[in-house]
């Protein structure tokens, strides 16, 4: 687990910077993460009942009339927390009714943890919507968080609707599972790589966020990263090696330096 990505997550969360929660310096990752879950989790624990008792009164009104209550009346943070109780077939149908604006303020409004069956259920025309719209806001800490839970086919396709390879560093850079963004990576073609890598080699926290991710590949993977690395400059990898180097991580991208 990746102690900064949590550290940026937890200082989205509170509307934060990062360098804001210095006093947190003494926390590692895995406390940090704990530290998020309780806070995201305070109004649900608070008042789950009402949420279910509300969720429930609406399981059997027409989709009609719940989607409207849900967008004139509840408002996101609302149906943000009702969708926990809310059951898989009456959700689907209610965010077909949704337009994507919407479902972009609910998804914000969201835990990704506690969303993982709702994220396998949604068709993926759905997810694509959203995410340009979480896109085009700049939202990327909303799509990490979801990226981690996401079925990885549907990821895949996501991915695809963005256009943009900075974004999709940018939500990598909030998501935790980098064994997960790495096999997805893996999936994509040169051309989307290379485009991906030029990017990283622009920005140093994104040149670091490609190094972890390609830490979490298998040796094929990694040589077939430094080939294409030393496409788009083949002084590229001694950067990489030297941020690596300073980080603590080259000794998990030793076929990538190798290659």
């Amino acid at each position: 687990m990746d102690r900064n990505t949590e550290l940026r997550r937890l200082a989205q969360a509170l509307h934060k910077k990062p360098e804001d929660l210095a006093y947190l310096d003494k926390l590692d990752a895995i406390a940090l993460q704990k530290l998020r879950s309780k806070f995201q989790n305070s109004l649900l624990n608070k008042f789950g009942p009402v949420f279910e008792k509300i969720a429930g009164t609406g399981k059997l009104a027409p989709d009609s009339i719940s989607a409207t209550l849900c967008t004139k009346v509840f408002g996101p943070a609302i149906t943000a927390n009702m969708s926990y109780y809310t059951p898989m077939s009456k959700a689907t149908a209610l965010c077909k009714l949704f337009d994507a604006s919407f479902m972009a303020e609910v998804a914000r409004e969201q835990i990704p943890e506690k969303s993982v069956d709702m994220l396998a259920e949604l068709p993926t025309e759905q997810l694509k919507r959203v995410t340009v719209e979480l896109v085009k806001h700049g939202d990327y800490h909303v799509l990490g968080g979801f990226t981690d839970y996401i079925p990885e086919k549907k990821a895949l396709e996501i991915m695809e609707v963005i256009d943009d390879p900075a974004a999709n560093l940018h939500i990598s850079f909030y998501a935790q599972r980098k064994d997960r963004i790495g096999k997805l990576a893996s999936m994509l073609n040169d051309e989307k790589l290379i485009e991906l890598i030029a990017a990283a080699f622009a920005n140093e926290d994104f040149l670091v966020e490609v190094g972890l991710i390609t830490a979490e590949m298998d040796d094929k993977s990694q040589a077939r990263m430094a080939k294409l690395t030393d496409k788009v400059n083949k002084a590229h990898r001694e950067t990489a090696k030297a941020k690596a180097e300073e980080l603590g991580y080259a000794d998990r991208l030793k076929a990538y330096f190798a290659a």
